[in-house]
């Protein structure tokens, strides 16, 4: 698939999503349970592929449980944090999955984890954690007014290399049930991108971490990136 069909695709589903997120409230929670119940079915179409009986139930088990803390995760940031800080998430991922292609397919090099993912390497991996840093740096800036120039550089920074390592692991984790069975995306859905998961397999990890560390008051964000 080329890149402009990507590209497209990208353009297409990220304002989109943007959109749902912004508005928040029943809609948002709607529109994220699709997602999700789509998501759950691609897990069903990975469990039936050639894992071993004992093994496609606890696929389909852990699809559920997986997707619907994601879920829950993702709405409850935006009803508990608001619109701000859902962004970055939502944004740096984005951001951060273009980071990786465009660093893997200028610099190449060194692959990152070849007997899972191929075609992932190390410069890929310094994209996604550096790039949403330029995307994210000016979110911050239109959205958290009360941040001075050194603190959005901080959080913009902070966020990005987050956000980079997490949906990388996210992205991993989903690669190693397709190279189980021998497939490369998870559906057809979008093109360019393959199944909803394979949209939205680094999102999901991203969320889920942050949802937590928030909950647990790990980390401790300025308060200017919790409304809105």
């Amino acid at each position: 698939m080329s890149f402009l069909t990507r590209l497209l695709s990208a353009l297409v589903i990220g304002p989109v999503f943007l959109v749902f997120l912004y508005i928040g409230g029943y809609y948002f929670h709607a529109f994220m349970g699709l997602l999700f119940l789509v998501a759950v079915y691609e897990f069903y179409k990975i469990s039936a592929g050639e894992f071993k009986r004992k093994w496609r139930a606890f696929v389909i088990v852990f699809g559920i449980i997986y997707c619907g803390v994601a879920y829950y995760a993702m709405t409850d940031l935006r009803a508990e944090f608001g619109f701000v800080l859902s962004g970055v998430i939502v944004i740096g991922v984005w951001a951060s999955d273009i980071g990786a292609y465009i660093f893997g397919r200028l610099i190449g090099g060194r692959k990152l984890c070849p007997s899972i993912s191929p075609n992932k390497t190390w410069a890929g991996l310094i994209g996604a954690c550096l790039f949403p840093s330029f995307i994210l740096d000016g979110y911050l800036a239109f959205f958290a007014t009360g941040l001075t120039p050194k603190e959005t550089i901080f959080w913009s920074l902070g966020a990005s290399l987050l956000i980079g390592l997490l949906g990388q692991l996210g992205d991993l984790l989903i690669s190693v049930l397709k190279r189980r069975v021998g497939v490369k995306d998870t559906g057809r859905l979008i093109p360019g991108h393959g199944g909803i998961l394979d949209r939205i397999d680094a999102l999901m990890l991203v969320v889920i971490a942050v949802w937590g560390m928030l909950s647990l008051k790990v980390v401790i964000w300025q308060s200017d990136l919790l409304v809105f």
